[in-house]
């Protein structure tokens, strides 16, 4: 005989301990405190988003994440990751977040603009069985964040219009 209701209580607080974890991330990023790291990033840690980096490509494990969590600080000192949703299914995690702050330091090899951003991300964690992050993806809404950094724009006036609109109203003078 299976004993179902001690398996539902067993995923129950797996999904909870892994909806921790996120918000663990969360806190990192808000606070810039990377003391506690390698209580929830797991040694094995692999950012698929460093990987446009040939230097940061290298870095794994714990390391990666405090890296990652310094550069995006230095950017925007007052970086905040606003929870929308955390929906976890198994030994995923998956993290809907508006992310905000004012970019007053280098984001990697962009100089600072002093243009406040907020845009929507999600992101995508997988749970080792070290019971930690061993693995991350982000689909974010670049378009909108690079034009609100002054980045990117319409080529023409004529197609102002149509990246207002596909940017939430990020305009030329934004830039």
């Amino acid at each position: 005989m299976v004993d179902n209701a001690s398996e539902e209580g067993t995923q129950e607080a797996t999904e909870e301990n892994n909806t921790k974890l996120a918000r663990q991330v969360i806190e990192a990023f808000n606070t810039g405190d990377v003391s506690n790291v390698s209580q929830f990033i797991s040694p094995q840690y692999f950012n698929h988003e460093s990987q446009v980096d040939p230097v940061r490509g290298q870095l794994r494990g714990p390391e990666e994440f405090i890296n990652t969590v310094k550069n995006n600080r230095i950017a925007f000192p007052n970086l905040r990751h606003e929870e929308q949703a955390i929906i976890t299914q198994g030994d995923m995690v998956v993290s809907i977040i508006n992310v905000k702050g004012t970019n007053t330091g280098n984001f990697f090899i962009l100089p600072p603009t002093g243009n406040k951003i907020s845009y929507e991300a999600v992101h995508i964690y997988r749970i080792g069985e070290d019971g930690k992050i061993v693995e991350h993806k982000a689909i974010r809404d670049d378009l909108t964040f690079l034009a609100q950094l002054g980045v990117v724009g319409p080529t023409s006036p004529k197609y102002q219009p149509f990246f207002q609109a596909l940017t939430g109203g990020v305009t030329n003078s934004s830039r």
